[in-house]
């Protein structure tokens, strides 16, 4: 099965494990490629929806893996024990929904779990919220799809020291995503450029946003310049 660039990079993630997870699953094309390739050897696909399990069945059907998997109708992770699952997946949704999904579904992480995250909007909202409970962000790569560019961060429960760095911009991105970092970084300042030029030329400028926005962009230019080294 040929994946987007952006689940392929999040299916080659995921280790050899016992139980893959996959939350808000879709179509279910994550854990149906991990247990073709024999990464998994078990999957479950998980969705708030039924119409999503029911495409994740049908595909898990199609292509022989019914027998490794299961779907379970489930809010986040509600439906899933405790330490069932050694990698979790929550993908393609918001950063501020992945918050939620994890703060809700904490008794189904445990300590040695794995936890493959790409949110959609707001990665360095997610990134504080996970420092800030017990987590450090192992790797992060940034993989560029449909002139789009979506954060994938490999997670794992234990104590970190968050810099600036790593919550605006990730762990290790400079090594894991060499090819795409600079075009990324690019893309970042002038985001920030627009939003700060934005409120400046309003006739009642948020002085907050363009505070808070240009101390973004000074992270970002920073980095910039180390990579430039």
């Amino acid at each position: 099965m040929q994946l987007s660039p952006r689940l392929s990079k999040i299916a080659s993630l995921v280790p050899k494990c016992r139980v893959l997870a996959d939350v808000g699953t879709d179509h279910g094309y994550i854990p149906l490629v991990c247990l073709q390739n024999g990464t998994a050897k078990h999957a479950i696909a998980m969705d708030i929806n039924p119409m999503p399990l029911k495409r994740a069945e049908e595909n898990f059907i199609k292509h022989g893996c019914m027998p490794r998997s299961e779907l379970r109708l489930s809010d986040g992770l509600s439906k899933l024990q405790d330490g069932e699952a050694d990698v979790i997946v929550i993908a393609g949704m918001g950063g501020p929904l992945i918050c939620d999904i994890i703060k809700n579904g904490a008794h189904a992480i445990g300590d040695d779990t794995l936890l493959l995250l790409q949110p959609m909007i707001a990665p360095s909202e997610l990134r504080s919220f996970l420092f800030a409970n017990g987590y450090r962000v192992c790797d992060e790569y940034v993989v560029r799809e449909d002139n789009k560019y979506y954060n994938i961060m490999a997670v794992r429960k234990g104590e970190a020291q968050p810099t600036d760095e790593l919550i605006y911009i990730g762990a290790n991105l400079g090594i894991n995503s060499a090819d795409t970092i600079g075009d990324y970084l690019d893309y970042k300042t002038r985001v920030c450029k627009a939003i700060i030029e934005g409120h400046s030329r309003s006739a009642c400028p948020d002085n907050e946003a363009i505070a808070k926005y240009s101390h973004e962009l000074s992270i970002y230019e920073a980095y910039q310049k180390e990579l430039a080294k």
